[in-house]
């Protein structure tokens, strides 16, 4: 009876104490953090002092009321904020039980900042035309610039952890740092830490060497490197040493052949090597050296002139094929080693000594290519060096001395061009003295 009689007592004082306690003076004395971003979502412990918070509260950031409210004590609450506009905004707690107002404080919305996680490609090769880079980050909005070294790129917003930008050459001309930041005019200048990204050499590659024929009384030679990714601070480099070398472009450079290199030697090696940052040494390359003529011996008695005769028959099987009529002693040479059964074998020419035959065959995959026929050794040799995979390789030539091939390919944009292959040295170069580049040349013929 006393335990009912004393909790009817307790209702009855808390119900006198509420409204006095609610309506009594109560202020913000302390907000925890003081500002936040103007997108929201920060957690704001707000601290009160006076009468306390009694019955359920509503909290206001200016105008917008905050979306989660969490009692921590009588004098403490825990809110989070709404989006709002940079600048103060003025917290007050409403009492929604008995429409009374705390007085209130002051929060500052601050802007979001962005922010960069990764940049890809975290390294830029130096020469570049120009490069899209990526950048991955968080608050990214659709008015956020890319500033590399205080110039702004132009810059596609993706989503908001994600822009695109599109460096231009001039950034690229030369190794180097760029300093990477993402930057915001419209909110309040909010500009992310800054990132750094390098810019650094190619690692050099070599796709073929041009050595011009060596004079002895001449001591040093002049040769073409030809590849890519060429710097010009790049060396070519002979037996290890390093030669007077000139940048000529990022396909081609020009180097120094002292002839002395060459005695004694039937090999000599071939690098670039490129300083960095970055750049280091390409694929290595090997020049043949060819040793110098034999003496030579009694001329043989002359052959009648235009002894040997190589043509194009298709009297086997309907298909094209080469022969050779020996006209000194009249004997018809079949050359079955040169010859494909299931292949036409056309447009043959033939060195001054009847020894070496260049033709085009379409045994691969009926794709024409050149091949060339020892008939002294009975070999055929495919020419890997000159043909191309896909493209229309013919119409060959041969200098006199069965050393140079000269032939017709369409490989560069589907146009004939002029193509020369040296056979000794096995090297391949355009004629690009001959060749125009908006006209068809070829079905040409070459001399000694």
């Amino acid at each position: 009876m006393t335990s009912r009689l004393q909790i009817a007592d307790c209702v009855f004082l808390l119900a006198l104490l509420l409204p006095a306690l609610a309506h009594a003076e109560t202020r913000v004395v302390r907000l925890i953090p003081e500002a936040g971003s103007t997108k929201g979502g920060t957690v704001v412990r707000i601290y009160v002092a006076g009468a306390g918070l009694v019955g359920p509260v509503e909290v206001y950031f200016g105008d917008r009321v905050a979306a989660k409210v969490r009692r921590l004590s009588l004098t403490a609450l825990e809110a989070v904020t709404p989006p709002g506009s940079l600048g103060p905004a003025t917290v007050r707690i409403l009492n929604a039980l008995w429409e009374t107002e705390v007085r209130p404080a002051v929060f500052t919305y601050v802007p979001t900042v962005p922010q960069i996680t990764r940049v890809d490609p975290g390294g830029l090769r130096a020469g570049a035309d120009g490069s899209e880079i990526r950048i991955d980050g968080s608050d990214f909005t659709p008015t956020a610039v890319v500033v590399v070294n205080d110039t702004a790129l132009p810059t596609v917003f993706v989503a908001p952890d994600r822009l695109q930008a599109q460096l231009p050459a001039a950034l690229l001309a030369s190794p180097r740092s760029l300093t990477l930041r993402v930057t915001d005019t419209v909110e309040g200048e909010a500009t992310s830490d800054p990132v750094t990204v390098a810019v650094v050499n190619p690692s050099p590659r070599i796709t073929g060497v041009d050595v011009p024929p060596l004079d002895a009384r001449q001591p040093v030679a002049a040769l073409i490197v030809r590849g890519a990714d060429f710097r010009p601070d790049s060396q070519i480099e002979l037996a290890g040493q390093a030669t007077p070398t000139r940048y000529r472009s990022a396909e081609e450079l020009e180097g120094a052949l002292p002839v002395a290199l060459l005695n004694g030697t039937d090999r000599l090696s071939l690098r670039v090597v490129t300083p960095g940052p970055g750049g280091g040494i390409s694929n290595p390359w090997t020049l043949a050296v060819v040793a110098p003529p034999a003496p030579p011996t009694p001329p043989a008695p002359p052959p009648i002139p235009g002894r040997f005769v190589v043509f194009t028959s298709n009297r086997s099987g309907a298909r094209n094929h080469i022969y050779l009529l020996d006209r000194q002693t009249k004997r018809l040479d079949t050359l079955e080693e040169a010859n494909n059964p299931l292949a036409n074998d056309a447009y043959p020419a033939i060195s001054a000594d009847g020894r070496f035959i260049v033709f085009q065959s379409d045994r691969h995959r009926s794709q024409l290519d050149i091949f060339l026929f020892d008939r002294e050794a009975r070999t055929l040799d495919p020419l890997p060096e000159a043909n191309h995979p896909t493209a229309f390789d013919g119409f060959p030539s041969i200098s006199a001395d069965g050393r140079v091939i000269v032939f017709e390919s369409d490989r560069l944009n589907g146009k004939p061009k002029i193509f020369v292959f040296d056979r000794e040295q096995r090297t391949l170069s355009e004629l690009g003295g001959a060749n125009e580049a908006t006209a068809e040349d070829g079905l040409a013929a070459i001399s000694n």
